[in-house]
């Protein structure tokens, strides 16, 4: 059975927009990356092994144009030229600025596939897949409260705005903690749905709330 969140739990569904919002600022950043290495690529045969590789990266994104400022850690960035796929290992995915409430993500791994006509079959849409111990985390601050998102694998769609799981999630709030396994979330419609198994439980005053380590 269904379900759908309410009015009353839509800042659990800011959250998830936030996660979509910063996850495709994330990938124009590293779709900037690969840039330099095109030119190589065309030159040379598709090949099935990394093409190159970057270790214990830090990248900041500061646009200062009104949007939230994004910075991407990792141990390790590998591009594989055959699938044109970038894959991170032990991502870290932050936005921050002074005027939005902050979002921290971080998975084991993040791959992001991107639209190309060169791929068989033709890719007409990006995809960014976090996989492992998936953790999405807004903060308290003064204007937003706490909300943390857990699960094993969260599937953006950048192009589409939505993001979608079929596995067990958890969602945390100061004053509720809702269990399911699957979801979909539509930045568009404005709606977040809870597949199946879906337990929740609700309190008037929350307890204090783990930052990610």
């Amino acid at each position: 059975m269904k379900y759908h969140l309410t009015a009353d739990q839509f800042r659990i569904w800011l959250g998830v927009v936030l996660l979509a919002l910063v996850a495709l600022a994330s990938f124009w950043i590293l779709k900037t990356l690969r840039q330099n290495g095109d030119d190589a690529n065309a030159r040379s045969s598709v090949r099935s092994e990394p093409d190159y590789y970057v270790e214990k990266f830090n990248f900041i994104r500061l646009p200062n144009n009104g949007q939230a400022n994004v910075s991407i850690v990792g141990d390790k960035l590998t591009h594989y030229p055959r699938s044109d796929d970038l894959e991170i290992q032990q991502a870290r995915i932050n936005s921050f600025s002074a005027d939005k409430s902050p979002v921290n993500i971080r998975a084991l791994r993040a791959v992001i596939e991107q639209k190309s006509t060169q791929t068989t079959p033709i890719r007409e849409h990006d995809q960014i897949h976090l996989l492992g111990d998936v953790q999405v985390e807004r903060p308290a601050t003064r204007t937003s409260s706490f909300m943390q998102l857990n699960s094993d694998y969260l599937l953006v769609l950048p192009d589409e705005n939505t993001m979608k799981t079929d596995t067990a999630v958890t969602m945390i709030t100061t004053t509720s903690e809702i269990h399911a396994v699957g979801m979909t979330a539509d930045n568009n419609t404005q709606q977040v749905q809870l597949l199946s198994k879906v337990r929740a439980r609700f309190s008037r005053a929350g307890a204090a709330q783990k930052p990610l380590s």
